[in-house]
């Protein structure tokens, strides 16, 4: 019973905090501007955001495929599970719609749990660890004088973040050992060690650990933080496009737009979203925090808005659209057949 209120307090939340986000906003600017917006974007940006974003995910799936070996999947079962995963992700709170990859991977193809749990925490590691390259590179291609930000101060924050999560990245075992020590205590002290739940959880987590472990004996990091790197990348490039598609008829062309202003307005959208309560699918909370980001670094407010707006919802109409489709396609009645599910 707890439960279920916990479940509807968050819905009620997230409802109301989009929907006073988004009237905010909205109130912030002229709703006709916005829709003349939508209405003229410029298509062959609006292409080019498609292709670099289909070429983001093809690298996260060559990602998953090559953290999975020797374990095989199929390129089309790895790339349903990329687009629902990229689907989820930004639906729920926290980023915890990404686990949909480990659901999927263990319940629709039969891969092992810990196969599964430890693939995808590397993952997400590295798409951390890729962040500070990509911004310290963006600044010193772009320059430095294009934003009103104490740059040591960026350089220093992003080089401690970098530092923070390659330790991460070098001791994950320890750190799932860690969790699991920490489970026993809080088990022995409730005394759910008696259950078989708690065992079998337990139990995951050491294979988990075990499963890490060998990843790592393969020496595999670079070519990970390379593919890695190319994803966020490709990710980035594919959101300038979009936001040239976007912003062109107010009469900004590609050179007048910022590489550097887009990634930190992008990370700044992106961090929302690891907020425990934040509103539906990422609504409300990721376009503000895109705008107080972009106005932070001068931009107009109102395009600030505009473009947050528009942004978030073209990108959220494509994912849902590819992550919608794969999973008909993986609900369809032949992809139930174990045999179809590997090689």
């Amino acid at each position: 019973m707890l439960k279920e209120y916990k479940n509807y307090f968050y819905f009620i939340a997230s409802v109301l905090i989009s929907g006073i986000l988004i009237w905010y906003l909205l109130s912030q600017i002229d709703f006709k501007v916005l829709k003349n917006t939508i209405v003229n974007i410029y298509f062959p940006s609006l292409y080019a955001y498609m292709c670099l974003s289909l070429i983001s995910s093809w690298f996260r799936a060559w990602r998953y495929k090559f953290l999975l070996k020797p374990e095989q999947i199929t390129w089309s079962n790895i790339f349903l599970v990329t687009f629902i995963r990229n689907l989820f992700v930004d639906l729920l709170p926290a980023r915890i719609g990404s686990l949909s990859y480990i659901y999927l991977l263990n319940k629709r193809f039969a891969f092992t749990f810990e196969l599964a749990t430890s693939t995808f925490l590397m993952a997400v590691v590295f798409d951390f660890l890729t962040l500070s390259p990509v911004l310290i590179l963006a600044m010193l291609i772009i320059g430095f004088g294009e934003i009103p930000i104490s740059i040591p101060t960026l350089l220093l924050l992003t080089l401690f973040f970098f530092l923070i999560t390659y330790f991460i990245l070098i001791h994950l075992e320890r750190i799932v050992k860690l969790s699991i020590r920490i489970f026993y205590f809080i088990f022995n002290k409730t005394k759910l060690n008696k259950k078989k739940w708690a065992e079998k959880a337990i139990k995951k987590l050491e294979l988990t650990s075990i499963s890490i472990e060998q990843i790592k004996a393969r020496k595999i990091f670079w070519q990970v933080f390379s593919v890695s790197l190319l994803i966020r990348v490709a990710k980035y490039g594919s959101l300038f496009f979009l936001l040239h598609a976007i912003l062109l008829s107010h009469g900004f062309s590609l050179k007048d737009l910022s590489f550097l202003k887009l990634v930190l307005g992008v990370t700044g959208a992106e961090f929302s979203s690891i907020l425990p309560v934040k509103g539906i699918a990422g609504f409300g909370t990721w376009e503000s925090a895109w705008a107080i980001s972009f106005k932070l670094m001068g931009f107009d407010v109102g395009l600030a808005i505009i473009s947050g707006v528009s942004l978030h919802l073209i990108t959220q109409i494509f994912e849902y659209l590819l992550g919608i489709l794969s999973i008909i396609i993986i609900a369809f009645p032949i992809l139930r057949k174990r045999k179809n599910y590997r090689n």
